[in-house]
């Protein structure tokens, strides 16, 4: 098992994981950024974001292990 941190972006805001996750390895820190990716993207159309670029990049005690990123786009054009 090893120490990932999970740090997230979205615009100008970037939030800095202090705490981390035990993991058992870089694939199952993947799926866990992956899924927050995820979750990031839902909270967006909710709050009506138009476009959104978010990025969760995961490091270890040594340094970046990967980023999962994307970029997201939601317009309504008629409500009835």
């Amino acid at each position: 098992m090893a120490l990932y941190f999970f740090d997230f972006r979205a615009r100008e805001t970037f939030s800095k994981d202090t705490l981390g996750v035990e993991l058992p390895d870089a694939e199952a820190a993947h799926d866990m950024a992956l899924g927050a990716l995820v979750d990031a993207a839902r909270d967006a159309v909710v709050e009506g974001s138009l476009i959104q670029r978010f990025a969760v990049e995961v490091r270890n005690g040594t340094g970046p292990v990967l980023e999962v990123s994307a970029v997201f786009s939601s317009r309504i054009f008629r409500k009835q």
